[in-house]
């Protein structure tokens, strides 16, 4: 019988050691690499949420679709408390215009710990004159509250809006912005949801609409949201219709 020397047993067991310790390290990374971490923007498709992004946060949009729905895009800039966006565009009155969006402290007496109430203030404004055959200007304040439950998103959203123009006549009008969302499944592709909202409105010149679609977060800093259906007075069915493009940084 051949008798293994003290040392070398101890040298065995400490690489056995290390190969396991290596082992539970790279499961551990793996592991760590599935549950990914998301910069969603505060918004749905067309509305606002609640929450505001946070100071230092921003991110630039690209959106472009079918039929009515045009080019344009936007920048969101987290603020101490705050969020700046600036969306660029010259048909409606909410294309093109800035918007301010103060957090309010969370209210957990109307949810719950787990499920707070998060709103904020909105205030925007916007002005458009190309060669005087197109001039828009609008005012808009409200308020948006969001609770998020679970994989669910839910978030409603009042305005009062003054909008006149060359192309609408001077108005001042209520909406009501309604949205619900949730998480459908993650991959090591991203996170894919899907949600509907509705604009309820008084406007004289324009009707209520609402949208269908489904939001991908493809990693931490690229979203990309994808709505085919947009039922409004001009219904818009596309593939891909509407496709919004927001890169965090």
């Amino acid at each position: 019988m051949v008798h293994t020397p003290s040392f070398m047993k101890k040298t065995l067991l400490s690489l056995s050691v290390a190969a396991l310790s290596t082992f539970s390290s790279q499961l551990l990374a793996e592991q760590v690499q599935v549950k990914k971490t998301y910069q969603e923007p505060t918004r749905g498709f067309f509305l606002e949420h609640g929450m505001v992004s946070g100071s230092g946060k921003a991110s630039v949009e690209l959106h472009t679709g079918s039929d009515g729905l045009n080019s344009g895009g936007g920048i969101r800039l987290g603020l101490s408390n705050a969020e700046l966006l600036i969306n660029s565009g010259l048909n409606d009155y909410d294309e093109n215009s800035f918007f301010i969006k103060w957090g309010l402290p969370r209210q957990n007496s109307v949810g719950t710990e787990k499920t707070p109430l998060m709103w904020s203030t909105l205030l925007g404004i916007g002005h458009t004159n190309v060669e005087d055959d197109n001039e828009q200007t609008s005012f808009t304040f409200g308020i948006s509250a969001t609770i998020k439950a679970d994989a669910g998103l839910f978030t409603a959203s009042p305005k009062l809006v003054h909008a006149n123009g060359s192309n609408i006549d001077s108005d001042t009008f209520l909406e009501l912005d309604l949205g619900a969302y949730v998480g459908i499944i993650e991959t090591q592709a991203g996170l894919f949801s899907v949600g509907a909202e509705a604009l309820i409105t008084t406007a004289d010149d324009k009707d209520n609409t609402i949208a269908l679609g489904g939001r991908w977060l493809y990693n931490d800093r690229i979203n990309l949201d994808i709505v085919p259906f947009v039922f409004s007075n001009n219904d818009v069915f596309g593939i891909p219709g509407l496709v919004r493009l927001n890169i965090a940084f």
